[in-house]
């Protein structure tokens, strides 16, 4: 290697070290989520920031809005999601935080269970994991479903503010996110009580950065 190739490696590496540790996660109060002056806080942030200076990497961070949402979690290096949606190429490291899966129904709704939706059409994915939820819950109560169809997250969470449909379905942590980002409007739409499925946000890094996963297990 000729000495000035040599000299222009070795004036990159402390570039190529600086990139930043890319974090994605839920959007949920307490988890992540947006303070008055507009700098996301929560305990997603605080681990990330802390395994970034482990490593002497600076750290951005990416909201999920909900769980569907692949395209925040395929460029990052660090994940805090649901357990069942860790994607390939990564491992999960420890437990988070407790979570479960939910309705939402809006602040004049009258409905305070689940059982009072029996018929009404609620919003969901087909085939996601909260689609099964709401299957086998109303299953197991031998309650009348009416599933509200979208392949489109954005759409779904349209359909729901418009009111086109009389609850959603989603893990709490993200109903609160979502809850919270429409604004005055839906502030007051109330989570309902009843469990669909446990839900547990993990942490999760890319099975090829055996240093992050040592610094987010300390």
């Amino acid at each position: 290697m000729k000495a000035s190739h040599l000299i222009i490696l070795l004036l990159a590496l402390p570039l190529m070290a600086a990139a930043p540790l890319r974090c994605a996660g839920v959007a949920s109060p307490g988890l992540a989520y947006p303070a008055a002056s507009g700098q996301w806080i929560g305990s997603e942030l605080d681990l990330c920031h802390r395994a970034a200076a482990a490593l002497g990497r600076s750290a951005s961070f990416t909201p999920i809005l909900m769980s569907a949402d692949r395209t925040s979690a395929g460029g990052a290096d660090l994940l805090f999601v649901p357990a069942a949606t860790v994607p390939a190429g990564f491992r999960r490291q420890r437990l988070l935080a407790d979570d479960y899966l939910a309705i939402l129904v809006p602040a004049g709704s009258d409905v305070r269970s689940a059982a009072g939706l029996a018929g009404l059409p609620i919003c969901v994915e087909p085939g996601s994991a909260e689609d099964a939820a709401l299957v086998g819950y109303f299953k197991a109560h031998h309650w009348r479903l009416n599933e509200f169809v979208f392949q489109e997250v954005d759409e779904m969470h349209d359909a729901y503010m418009a009111g086109r449909c009389d609850g959603i379905v989603g893990a709490v942590s993200l109903l609160r996110g979502l809850r919270g980002n429409a604004g005055n409007r839906h502030f007051g739409d109330r989570i309902l009580p009843d469990h669909l499925a446990a839900n547990p946000i993990v942490i999760a890094t890319r099975a090829a950065e055996p240093k992050l996963a040592a610094a987010v297990r300390e």
